[in-house]
């Protein structure tokens, strides 16, 4: 995308990768001109049909909104091709921040990784902590009921290996996915290696509003054994 991204309004994001928990404060971005820009034309631009076809693994499913669907659309995109998609929905190849810098030599690197499938479970799983947390105006991996975060999903999906990232702040799936893996001021990048990650092939998602940042994100990651169980 052809803009520049600049400090526009505060932003939350946590983590839970593995086991660690990291919370991290800062300012967020939108677009140059101040308005919500539909980035698709961007998209049309840098990535095939075909490509955007392979990527859209939720297109079909009934229990998503359309945002929470291009959260995983742009979560897949960059899992396909990553420099299609820093160079044509980030703009930061000039960048000299040390976590813009790392990001897109990291997503040069990155392509045709396994694509994320929405998995309904997963989904539930994360519209439940996004409620929970949303509602409640606290910012946290655990349930408000003191529940552990892995426990919690397991409830849901039975997979070997999980992960969870969460944002606050935006309800626009690119803001989501874009601050995510820049991941500012998180040092071990785990919200990006989460999305990033090739273990991963499921994902649950959900955006739901929040009492103190007006919207949060919950994503949850997973591994396909929990198809079978």
């Amino acid at each position: 995308m052809k803009k520049k991204l600049f400090i526009k309004s505060l932003l939350v994001s946590i983590l839970c990768f593995a086991t660690t928990s990291c919370i991290d404060i800062f300012d967020g971005f939108l677009f140059d001109n101040e308005e919500d820009e539909d980035p698709q034309k961007y998209v049309d631009q840098y990535f095939t049909k075909e490509q955007q076809d392979i990527a859209n693994t939720a297109k079909n499913v009934s229990y998503l909104t359309e945002e929470e669907k291009k959260v995983i659309f742009f979560c897949n995109l960059a899992r396909l091709d990553g420099r299609a998609f820093s160079d044509g929905l980030l703009d930061m190849r000039e960048s000299t921040d040390i976590y813009e810098k790392s990001l897109v030599e990291m997503l040069d690197t990155t392509k045709d990784l396994p694509m994320l499938i929405p998995n309904e479970q997963l989904c539930k799983a994360a519209a439940y902590h996004a409620e929970d947390i949303g509602s409640k105006g606290i910012f946290q991996h655990n349930s408000s009921d003191g529940t552990k975060t892995f426990d919690r999903l397991k409830r849901y999906y039975k997979g070997n290996a999980m992960g969870e990232n969460i944002s606050g702040g935006y309800d626009k799936a690119i803001y989501i996915v874009c601050d995510l893996l820049i991941d500012q001021g998180i040092p071990t990048y785990g919200h990006r290696l989460n999305i990033l990650s090739p273990k991963y092939t499921r994902i649950g998602t959900a955006i739901r509003k929040h009492t103190v940042y007006n919207y949060c994100c919950v994503q949850d990651f997973s591994d396909a054994a929990g198809d079978k169980k």
